[in-house]
C-alpha cells in the first residue's frame, strides 16, 4: 500500500474498480467517491458525483447488474491518455448493456459513444453522434476537437 494521500485521479480509478467489483458480485449497495475523496454509500438510483468537482462513479442500475445507468463525472480528468484509454476499455467491457452518462472535457474519451451533448453555460448547444459532429464545419464539438488535438 502506498504512503501518502491519493490523487483525485487515483480516487476516481479506485471508485471505478469498486463499482466493477460490486457489479460482479451483484451487490445492491453501490459505492462511489465524492469529490472530497470520502467514500459514500448510495442506494439504487443514487449518484456519487462530486457536484462538479469530478470523481463520481455510480452504477445506478437494476438489481443483479442487469443493465442500468453508469454515471461518470470526469472519471479520467486527472490521468494520462494511456490510462484514459485503459479506463475506457474497462468501461466498455464491464458495463456492456448499460447506458453510460459521462461528463468529460477530454473529447477523445467520448468518440465511440453513440451520442454526445455539448453544453455551454448549462444550455445544450449541439447534440449527436460524435463522429458526425466532428465533421460539422463551424460546429462547437468540432471547434473543441480541433483545439484539443493541436500538436
Amino acid at each position: 500500500m502506498a504512503a501518502g494521500s491519493l490523487s483525485q485521479g487515483q480516487r476516481q480509478l479506485f471508485s471505478l474498480a469498486r463499482a466493477i467489483l460490486r457489479r460482479r458480485v451483484r451487490s445492491r449497495v453501490l459505492f462511489g467517491a465524492s469529490s472530497s475523496g470520502s467514500e459514500s454509500t448510495h442506494g439504487e438510483g443514487g449518484y456519487g458525483g462530486g457536484g462538479g468537482g469530478g470523481g463520481g462513479v455510480t452504477p445506478a442500475g437494476k438489481a443483479r447488474g442487469e443493465g442500468g445507468i453508469l454515471l461518470l463525472d470526469e472519471v479520467s480528468s486527472s490521468v494520462d491518455r494511456d490510462t484514459d484509454r485503459a479506463v475506457q476499455a474497462i468501461i466498455e467491457r464491464e458495463f456492456k448493456g448499460y447506458t453510460v452518462v459521462m461528463v468529460s472535457h477530454r473529447l477523445e474519451a467520448v468518440m465511440d459513444f453513440d451520442r454526445v451533448i455539448v453544453m455551454d453555460s448549462g444550455r445544450v448547444v449541439e447534440a449527436g453522434p460524435p463522429r458526425r459532429l466532428v465533421e460539422v464545419e463551424g460546429g462547437r464539438f468540432r471547434d473543441l476537437w480541433l483545439v484539443g488535438n493541436e500538436e
